[in-house]
């Protein structure tokens, strides 16, 4: 007999198989799912083993070429772990970018442009834990790069962009024992007090505060214990890369590029010509009450020791994030001060022909009474008085529309485009200044800094610019760092106005 407790009747037994069915349904849909993830699984993995072997057989392609061109380039590499770090670091990135440029060829444009932007990411973190790790010159070049939308994918910059923050320092004792090689005496007395705790540390110096005898407070630069043979296996490095990597940035004249960057770093070594170059830029802004140089302590500066007033005041960026939340009175405390440093600017390119090469926004502070400081000389930089000229003269065919005088001008700077055709760098040209003609005032605060990046990439991408000329490498780097404060911050200026009286000269 049949238990009525398991008796559902033929509803209820209808009602469990239905259930069951659907079950079995989804277990099957399950199963085919798993399935399908484990071929796809699968899949991956073969993808990656290939790209990896793939990588792997480009990168050993890449040190064989690279070794080759360190011959050609008389460049003796003695084996040592540094250079052999960077060049294997930076050769392995950029295998993995030629594996993705075939690649890319066989995917959709979509899932080649996902693809693309997971290994800029993942290849800037790289480069900026390479910097971090290893500082010296290599860090100094990452912080080059960061400045130069021009160079390199949003990724990359802004990862590098982190690297113009404060380093770890270097230990108080060996900063001291520097200082009493170089100076010939005991740091306690060259110096009535020597803070061991650093005002700035940097990729190759640090900075600490000091009084002397006569209580005057100054900051005391000192150039890190060791760094001269690091910055030399950087550069080798930095030199044998370009050649090898130039077909892979056509639009970039790397060579020319990293020539001049070796220079600039050679010369941050030499404090003697730092402290020259800090003394002509204060002489050339001796009458103008909105600046300040410190002035050098010529008796306590060697060619490591940088001894100079001491400055006090708010790093710019500081002082123009504070001016955003002091309403109508910030705004022209932020448009003053940005006006200065425009003007300042155009005034040591344009009249002077010696510019400070750095702009690192750290090397700008602001005083109480809202005076711009100018801090570190090492890269300054001279042009002469023809080519400054001529930067003048196509600053003004610009600003006037003149595209047949930009073009003659840009000729005989130096540049030149793969097909030799101008007006690209004309356009390029007009993309830097347009910001700058008359009746611009307005447009700085519709700017679309993503876009301006994008047209400049096109510009260039269009007809690569196979040779710039040296003297740009570093002007560039001013004016690119110049104008992402200007679209940071965008002031109410007339920056027509600004340029004008530096045109004349």
């Amino acid at each position: 007999m049949a238990n009525p407790d398991l008796d559902f009747g033929a509803d209820a037994a209808s009602a469990v198989s239905d259930v069951l069915g659907r079950v079995a349904a989804v277990a099957c849909a399950s199963l085919d799912l798993a399935a399908h993830v484990a071929s796809r699984v699968e899949r991956i993995v073969d993808d990656v083993v290939a790209d990896s072997r793939a990588v792997a057989e480009q990168s050993e392609a890449l040190y064989r070429l690279a070794a080759e061109r360190a011959a050609a380039l008389g460049i003796v590499v003695r084996a040592t772990p540094r250079f052999a770090r960077v060049t294997g670091e930076v050769l392995r990135i950029a295998a993995a970018y030629r594996v993705h440029a075939t690649r890319a060829e066989l995917l959709s444009p979509e899932r080649a442009a996902r693809e693309r932007e997971r290994l800029d990411r993942r290849s800037a973190e790289r480069a900026y834990a390479l910097c971090v790790e290893l500082r010296g010159g290599v860090l100094k070049v990452g912080q080059f790069a960061s400045s130069r939308l021009d160079l390199l994918p949003e990724p990359w910059v802004a990862a590098l962009s982190r690297l113009q923050d404060r380093v770890p320092p270097v230990p108080a004792d060996a900063i001291e024992a520097r200082i009493e090689v170089e100076l010939g005496a005991p740091v306690a007395d060259a110096f009535a007090t020597f803070e061991p705790e650093p005002i700035a540390a940097a990729s190759l110096a640090q900075v600490h505060g000091a009084t002397l005898r006569d209580g005057a407070r100054v900051a005391v630069k000192v150039l890190v214990p060791g760094i001269e043979e690091k910055v030399e296996a950087d550069l080798a490095a930095l030199t044998v890369l370009a050649s090898v990597l130039r077909d892979a940035f056509p639009q970039v004249d790397l060579p020319t590029i990293a020539a001049e960057l070796a220079r600039s770093v050679r010369a941050e070594l030499d404090y003697v010509r730092e402290a020259e170059s800090g003394r002509a830029v204060a002489r050339s802004f001796a009458g103008d009450a909105r600046v300040v140089v410190p002035a050098p302590h010529a008796t306590l500066c060697t060619r490591r020791v940088l001894t100079m007033e001491r400055a006090f005041g708010t790093p710019i960026v500081a002082f123009l994030e504070a001016c955003e939340a002091r309403g109508e009175e910030g705004a022209r405390a932020r448009d003053a001060v940005l006006a200065t440093l425009i003007d300042v600017t155009c005034a040591q390119v344009l009249r002077d022909g010696l510019f400070q090469a750095d702009p690192h926004p750290g090397n700008f502070l602001v005083t109480e009474d809202e005076r711009l400081v100018l801090l570190d000389f090492g890269a300054a930089t001279t042009l002469e008085p023809a080519v400054r000229s001529a930067y003048a003269d196509l600053a003004r065919a610009v600003v006037l529309g003149d595209a047949g005088r930009a073009a003659e001008r840009l000729h005989d700077l130096g540049f030149r485009t793969r097909d030799g055709r101008p007006e690209p760098l004309v356009e390029v040209a007009e993309l830097v200044l347009d910001l700058f003609r008359e009746g611009a005032a307005g447009r700085l605060a519709d700017a679309d800094p993503a876009e301006s990046a994008r047209a400049f990439l096109a510009a260039l991408e269009a007809n690569p610019v196979v040779r710039v000329p040296s003297h740009f490498v570093l002007l560039g780097r001013v004016f690119a760092t110049l104008g992402g404060l200007l679209l940071r911050y965008r002031p109410r200026l007339d920056l027509f106005s600004l340029l004008l009286p530096h045109l004349s000269h």
